[in-house]
């Protein structure tokens, strides 16, 4: 399963991307970048998410491992930009 969520605006992470049994934070800038995503097909940008949400190379292999796992790629996709509209909405 692979999930954003929003986190409450005290904290020093905005949200988090869950992934497996393990999850990585999103920094607001990231949440920027993603949101610059959005118009990208099913493909393109479950692709690009790994890179949107951490710089780690060992995360971002973690992450696409996840998502290899789904097998409705649509519907993850559609779930993870609702996420991120939801989270560029609330700044």
């Amino acid at each position: 399963m692979v999930r954003i969520e929003g986190l409450a605006k005290s904290q020093h992470y905005r949200a988090v991307i869950h992934y497996g049994e393990a999850y990585a934070p999103i920094a607001e800038a990231d949440i920027n970048s993603l949101g610059q995503c959005l118009e990208l097909s099913v493909d393109d940008f479950l692709n690009a998410l790994p890179e949107k949400v951490t710089g780690n190379r060992y995360l971002q292999d973690r992450i696409r491992e996840a998502i290899a796992t789904i097998d409705d790629r649509t519907s993850l996709m559609n779930t993870l930009k609702d996420s991120v509209r939801t989270l560029a909405a609330s700044r």
